[in-house]
C-alpha cells in the first residue's frame, strides 16, 4: 500500500507542495514525486546522493533548478 504524502520544496522564493509516495524495492525504496504533471522517480545511488530517472514517454524536460530544489529537499529529510 503507498500512501502519498506531501514535499514541501522552496523554489525561486515559493513554497511548493508537491505529491510523493514511496516505493519500497526490497531493501531499498523509490521516492515517486509528481513534478509539472509528470511522475518522476528519486532513488538513492551508491554514494548516497539522490538521483532523478525521468520514465516520462512525452520527454519534456523539468527545470534542473526545480530538481536541484527537490534534490536538495530530500537531502535535508
Amino acid at each position: 500500500m503507498n500512501e502519498t504524502i506531501t514535499l514541501p520544496v522552496d523554489y525561486l522564493g515559493q513554497l511548493l507542495e508537491l505529491p510523493l509516495s514511496i516505493v519500497p524495492l526490497g531493501f531499498t525504496y523509490q521516492l515517486h514525486i509528481q513534478v509539472e504533471g509528470k511522475s518522476l522517480i528519486f532513488e538513492k545511488d551508491d554514494q548516497g546522493d539522490y538521483r532523478v530517472i525521468d520514465t516520462a514517454t512525452d520527454k519534456g524536460s523539468v527545470d534542473k533548478g526545480l530538481l536541484a530544489a527537490i534534490v536538495d529537499t530530500l537531502q535535508a529529510l
